[in-house]
């Protein structure tokens, strides 16, 4: 399925989700770089350049993820771990940049982490009002096992 999406990716002009997470499995830290604004995919409102779902992120239970979310957008931005769509609640604790409904300037960066502590489908998305209605939004699920993954795959 990996090999089938990295395909799909490179043919739709997107960028390989793999240069975005990075795994140390010693110290069950997972670190993944959202670049808000990363293309005009979506008309902007994406990350890594892709919106809609089409990222999926997956992370074993009880381990540290690290997210660096970077506006590289025109607008402001924010990335935050949500329990489902349009909810303004982290759905973990730290798990988003401060004041998430204003977001981050063009340029600027902030990094959060959080313990993978619960089972299930969550968003990654952003708050800025009016920005995860246009779909800016992508999938972090946490597993009850196996490795950390990142795929790009058709959105919904």
């Amino acid at each position: 399925m990996l090999a089938v999406a990295l395909a799909s990716a490179a043919v739709s002009g997107k960028p390989d989700p793999q240069q975005f997470l990075k795994v140390d499995a010693r110290q069950k830290v997972v670190a993944l770089t959202l670049v808000a604004g990363y293309d005009s995919s979506n008309n902007g409102f994406n990350f890594d350049g892709y919106g809609r779902g089409e990222l999926l992120v997956t992370v074993p239970m009880r381990w540290r993820v690290k997210i660096t979310c970077v506006d590289r957008g025109g607008m402001r931005h924010s990335c935050v771990v949500v329990d489902g769509a349009m909810t303004a609640q982290s759905a973990f604790k730290g798990a988003s940049v401060p004041n998430p409904t204003y977001g981050l300037q063009p340029g600027q960066s902030a990094t959060f982490s959080f313990v993978a502590s619960r089972t299930g489908s969550f968003r990654l998305a952003c708050l800025v009002p009016g920005h995860e209605e246009a779909r800016m939004w992508d999938v972090l699920e946490v597993t009850r096992g196996g490795k950390p993954s990142i795929v790009a795959r058709p959105g919904p």
